[in-house]
């Protein structure tokens, strides 16, 4: 490289204008050196257009016209070769820019008007892309534009790089000063913003919690009414059949036809009768206050002492009807765990755990499908349940996915993606505590709470 060259180099490579942040200066002193050292007397800096459509230029110094242009734009669709080979990010070489085919298209609008006959762009590039180029152009004869020119050229085209990033640099510390000036009002405002935010995610989660609950208990309730349906059946047919035999006592009482025999038949029918009728009535009521304890619980989350293995199956027992539609068989171990804890946040958490297997894991030809409760004291005050199933199991990528909102499997069916969702949030934010699960294809799913 020529002496000349080298020596324009490091006095820009040196100079403090570079990495001030003031780009028009730094444009000024790059074009001046581009000028000097290539002996033309135009040059121009352009740089990208955000969606590429074209180039705009940023600073242009024209000696000739003894000018300075910004704002200038070249469009793609007037000069698409030239675009095209803007776009392989290599130094555009025309010797002769009236026939090299790069930039043949600027020959009539543009070279033969301002009489430039030479012309050799270097790529500016700045965080790891091209932005835009450096325009040296010459007017006179046509010039073989020399190795080491073009090196010069690329060199400065990099200088005008680090010039932006000073500029960056400097537009951060702007910021950040201007931050720091006015740090208590932003992060008041912020803070207010945030709790808003925050109050808007808790309303919108409740929602959706409200949401899957009415659903879950939509579809308990309609089994409910048909477990319910069948023991006042029953009932009803038995105090029928009371009503029929009280109706002949009472013919024969008229008739003076009552025997000793007949009478014995009567109160042992009745007796028998009656009996059926408590005993159902009875499992009607039970299944009435289950279901009612536990909606009413999943409506309101209030602490309480419980017995957690009499809370469960009463919990349970509402369930029967999405277990019994499938057959599943339900084991919860014997315990006897006294304490204070959220009913409606566990019962929630049966609920959906319960609904997930019965919707899910079990295929129709899932062999004596079967549900698993455990509860386990730890410590002092915690409790580990472990809930698990014996259906067909997630891979690993549905695993990671399980407690994300609105991630199902089943959205054909009308899965929502609440439930588990809902089941994380219950056991870590309204129970305090944690969830983990545990999976694998046709290997059933493990849940285990820790609260």
């Amino acid at each position: 490289m020529k002496k000349v060259l080298e020596t324009l180099l490091n006095d820009v490579s040196k100079s403090p204008v570079i990495d001030d942040g003031d780009l028009k200066a730094a444009s000024h002193l790059i074009l001046q050196s581009v000028m000097t050292g290539l002996g033309v007397d135009r040059c121009g800096i352009w740089l990208y257009q955000e969606d590429l459509a074209g180039i705009t230029c940023f600073f242009l110094i024209d000696a000739f016209t003894q000018s300075t242009e910004e704002s200038l734009v070249l469009n793609r669709s007037d000069l698409p070769m030239y675009f095209v080979a803007l776009e392989e990010d290599r130094n555009i070489v025309a010797h002769d820019a009236r026939i090299a085919p790069e930039t043949s298209e600027f020959k009539d609008s543009y070279l033969d008007v301002l009489g430039i006959t030479s012309m050799l762009d270097t790529p500016i590039r700045h965080s790891g892309k091209t932005v835009g180029i450096i325009c040296t152009e010459h007017r006179g004869e046509p010039r073989h534009w020399q190795d080491d020119e073009i090196v010069f050229s690329g060199i400065l085209s990099d200088l005008f790089g680090r010039a932006i990033s000073a500029r960056e640099k400097l537009d951060v510390e702007q910021q950040l000063i201007q931050a720091n000036q006015n740090l208590e009002v932003l992060v008041t405002k912020r803070t207010k913003h945030l709790e808003h935010t925050i109050e808007q995610m808790k309303q919108l989660q409740q929602q959706l919690i409200e949401s899957e609950k009415m659903a879950s208990l939509a579809n308990i309730v309609s089994g409910v009414a048909h477990e319910v349906n069948t023991p006042l059946g029953i009932a009803l047919t038995a105090t029928s059949h009371i009503k029929d035999e009280v109706a002949k006592l009472a013919k024969c009482f008229d008739n003076n036809a009552i025997t000793r025999e007949k009478f014995k038949k009567f109160i042992q029918d009745s007796t028998s009768a009656l009996t059926l009728s408590e005993d159902n009535l009875y499992r009607a009521a039970t299944l009435v206050k289950n279901f009612k304890r536990t909606s009413a619980d999943q409506n309101h989350f209030e602490e309480e002492e419980i017995d957690l293995h009499e809370y469960v199956t009463q919990v349970l027992s509402t369930l029967v009807p999405l277990t019994k539609k499938i057959s599943a068989d339900v084991h919860l171990d014997d315990c006897k765990i006294i304490k204070k804890t959220l009913p409606g946040a566990l019962a929630q958490i049966i609920t959906n755990l319960v609904a997930n297997s019965c919707t899910h894991a079990f295929r129709k030809d899932t062999s004596h499908p079967s549900i698993y409760i455990n509860m386990k004291k730890q410590d002092k005050d915690k409790v580990v349940l472990t809930y698990r199933d014996n259906g067909q199991g997630m891979a690993e990528d549905e695993v990671k996915k399980a407690f994300d909102p609105f991630y199902t499997t089943n959205r054909s069916e009308g899965g929502t993606g609440l439930g588990l969702s809902i089941v994380h949030t219950l056991a870590t934010q309204n129970l305090g505590g944690s969830i983990n699960i545990k999976s694998g294809l046709d290997a059933g799913t493990e849940f285990k709470i820790t609260f």
